[in-house]
């Protein structure tokens, strides 16, 4: 063997045991794989939500292209306590799942509280990273944000923590680089920190739209660790989110068929379309034919669901 040749095979050998000890790195620091410590199991889409007749609904009240009027969601009665709502999320970007979230929303008179837990994962060299997290937001009676805590658990000491107070015009951000405080205009700034904090936009549309559309300024928190808040100063200015009404959807899970109202969802960081049942958020879709982002409650929906074309036949 040459000398140029046994210094070829020294360094492909240096380079690949640097990469495995990369990937065990990565392997022995990766949190495990763990059952989300808020539970949400599978539960029954209500039947009122439902077309009688998925297939070929035809009736006198039929929309001009002779598909059924869609149902819309029935007017519940006034709780007399707290309400608490459960529920579970996958994420799929480009087809594939990176993420899932379990979270528990519990309304009262006076105060909001938004639990969640979850976990990320992506694929670095030959091994698959997680990253799991925990969030809490604090909002009052109109859902205005009063307080937020996150914490992300990575590989190689790369957690993140994440804590905000906000107090009348003042946001008191609290992170792993340090301390900020964020001027806001209270009426109209809101909070998004993971996916599940996506569950409050339609609750928040029906509080504060104004002729089937509401703005809000928006404080961003949560991501994976790297990713820091997007929280701008003061100086910059908040990023603003708006959401439209935007006439009703069908989506298909398996042979179920069920009418949702649609939103359209405009920021600084991109546009979506949201689907909803009355309050209760069911998903929602991001991105082009070139990049895509699916987010849907795989409580309601374990083996999938998908937009129906309007022009596939029904």
């Amino acid at each position: 063997m040459s000398r140029r040749s046994k210094i070829v095979l020294w360094v492909v050998g240096t380079i690949a045991v640097a990469i495995g000890g990369l990937v065990v790195a990565f392997l022995l620091s990766s949190p495990a794989a763990i059952d989300l410590p808020l539970d949400a199991p599978t539960q029954e889409i209500p039947r009122d939500w439902l077309e009688e007749d998925p297939s070929s609904a035809q009736s006198e009240t039929g929309t001009p292209d002779g598909g059924a009027e869609p149902t819309q969601p029935a007017e519940a009665d006034a709780p007399s306590g707290p309400t608490v709502t459960s529920g579970r999320l996958i994420m799929i970007g480009d087809g594939k799942p990176f993420g899932e979230e379990a979270y528990e929303l519990t309304v009262s008179e006076d105060r909001a509280t938004l639990r969640s837990s979850g976990r990320f994962w992506f694929k670095v060299v030959l091994a698959t990273v997680q990253i799991t997290f925990e969030q809490t937001l604090e909002g009052g009676d109109d859902l205005q944000p009063l307080a937020y805590a996150a914490e992300f658990h990575a590989p190689l000491g790369f957690d993140r923590t994440v804590r905000a107070t906000i107090e009348a015009d003042r946001a008191t951000v609290e992170g792993s680089d340090g301390t900020e405080e964020i001027l806001i205009a209270p009426e109209r700034t809101i909070a998004l920190g993971t996916f599940s904090s996506y569950v409050l936009l339609p609750r928040l549309f029906s509080l504060h739209n104004e002729d089937g559309s509401a703005s809000f300024d928006i404080l961003v928190f949560g991501g994976p660790p790297g990713g820091g808040s997007d929280a701008d100063s003061a100086g910059d200015g908040l990023p603003v989110l708006t959401i439209k009404r935007a006439g009703t959807a069908f989506l298909r899970a398996g042979e179920l068929r069920l009418a949702a109202d649609r939103y359209q969802v405009s920021s600084d960081l991109g546009e979506s379309e949201l689907y909803a049942r009355g309050d209760e958020f069911l998903a929602l879709r991001a991105g082009d034919e070139e990049r895509s982002m699916w987010v849907y409650r795989s409580d309601y929906f374990p083996n999938g669901v998908e937009v129906e074309d309007p022009a596939s036949p029904r």
